[in-house]
């Protein structure tokens, strides 16, 4: 039995699909039958839903997505499908209406599509026609002009299905003659269509209207968490002193009113510059001159312990507290959501990054990345419970150290912590006396890493803080 999805939004908006096995795989990774765009279709997952065909009816099967699988506005674990059905991938992702053939109709007539749509067709059979009626349709269909909105398989196919319909009542050659008149038609009407396309699109290839689905275009993910969180995040610093100026060395974000959430690392950092008298100070992204009295209250007691990770890289969480009230605080992704992080989820890491710290006036910096994997502390496979750290391509460089790592939706998954790197051995020429020597450099690459939000909640806990 046959499905056609009709999408009404998202990054292919305006494409039907259509599918007659039995399995249908939807979702961002691209062994899915149905492959979404893995950089705009932000709100479903790797591998959202599926649907099967059961007894001559679709029924629809949610693959423990993050953001949920809808039918007609309500959130289902599983449902038969019936014609005009609206399927919604996430609260805001994808959306697609339902095509069903009636009970013992023939398959789906080939699409005439809405004008400015493209039709993919998906494991469909060309309907049988003689070698000279098929040449009608293939000959319309290679005359028309490049850069029209409609395939020519699906022209002629429409054309050659029409001749095949005609035999079936006994065509003449005036009936033939009206289709090769009427296909003339279609040629200039589309090649016109084409044409002022082309002339309104020239200057500006870039412009694409496509609908909007319900809460906004998913692409724009990253500047909706943005512009919801910028007052969360904070840059943290020290101040010596006697020194003239502040100076930055990690990132935080707040996690309840008055406790910032960091790296371990960062707190030993802190540790350090308070042992030689320093303030250290919590300066608030895009507000010049809010600084805050910061102190370490917590470092997880595991973080540089070997007997708990692969090279003591671990639970690299720690929390300091402010004096005053915070403005915003990020949510923390529930357990339910971290225990589904998948490798191919994209995540946003919000904060500073060295080369571009101004504290003077902060300003924070968004970057996007996918999840590359997920396992625990020795880096090996897990279950979801110690799947703790989180390898991720989101660009980052020191002072980027405690940025929050955000899924699409906006809740906080992990915390960024660091970077993977490559030990290597190089020559280098010494040039005040030529001498050759080899010494040994770390390499950075493009793989980052951060802690689980869950051990936020452990470390929030261990300083009698219940999470919110």
């Amino acid at each position: 039995m046959e499905i056609r999805l009709l999408q009404e939004s998202g990054a292919e908006a305006g494409r039907v699909w259509r599918f007659d096995a039995g399995r249908v795989r939807l979702g961002r990774a691209p062994d899915n039958e149905l492959a979404l765009d893995p950089q705009h279709d932000l709100d479903a997952s790797s591998r959202h839903c599926e649907l099967v065909c059961l007894d001559q009816s679709w029924v629809v099967k949610d693959l423990g997505s993050r953001n949920g699988t809808f039918v007609n506005g309500a959130r289902v674990q599983q449902r038969t499908l019936a014609a005009g059905d609206v399927l919604l991938l996430g609260g805001a992702g994808p959306r697609f209406r339902v095509e069903l053939p009636a009970p013992g109709a023939r398959p789906f007539a080939p699409v005439k599509p809405p004008a400015g749509w493209t039709v993919a067709m998906e494991q469909v059979p060309v309907a049988p026609a003689r070698a000279a009626e098929a040449s009608i349709g293939q000959a319309v269909a290679a005359a028309l002009p490049a850069g029209a909105q409609v395939g020519r398989s699906t022209v002629a196919m429409m054309i050659d299905q029409a001749i095949v319909a005609s035999d079936k009542r006994r065509s003449n050659t005036g009936l033939k003659l009206a289709i090769v008149l009427l296909s003339g038609l279609v040629i200039v009407s589309i090649a016109l269509g084409a044409f002022l396309l082309l002339e309104r699109s020239r200057g500006r290839e870039s412009e694409v209207a496509l609908p909007v689905p319900p809460g906004g275009d998913p692409s724009s993910a990253g500047s909706r968490l943005a512009a919801a969180n910028e007052s969360a995040i904070y840059m943290l610093a020290y101040q010596r002193p006697g020194a003239a100026r502040t100076q930055g060395f990690c990132t935080g974000f707040a996690v309840t009113r008055d406790i910032i959430a960091t790296n371990a690392h960062c707190v030993q950092v802190a540790n350090d510059e308070i042992a030689r008298g320093s303030q250290i100070v919590a300066l608030r992204n895009k507000a010049a001159g809010s600084v805050l009295v910061a102190r370490p209250v917590y470092m997880d007691a595991r973080f540089h312990d070997s007997r708990y990770s692969r090279g003591g890289t671990g639970y690299d969480v720690g929390l300091v507290r402010v004096t005053g009230t915070l403005p915003t605080v990020a949510r923390l992704a529930s357990d339910r959501d971290l225990f589904a992080l998948h490798e191919g989820d994209a995540v946003f890491v919000y904060g500073f990054p060295g080369m571009t710290m101004n504290e003077n006036s902060p300003v924070a910096t968004i970057t996007l990345g996918l999840i590359n994997r997920v396992t625990n502390f020795q880096d090996g496979i897990a279950e979801p419970a110690a799947a703790q750290k989180l390898q991720h391509s989101a660009q980052t460089s020191g002072g980027s150290s405690g940025s929050p790592i955000f899924l699409p939706s906006g809740s906080v998954v992990g915390i960024n912590a660091g970077s993977l790197a490559d030990e290597e051995r190089q020559i280098v020429i010494d040039p005040s006396n030529g001498q050759r020597r080899e010494v040994e450099v770390n390499r950075g690459s493009n793989f980052k890493y951060g802690m689980r939000a869950d051990l936020i909640r452990q470390g929030l806990a261990a300083v009698g803080v219940t999470a919110p």
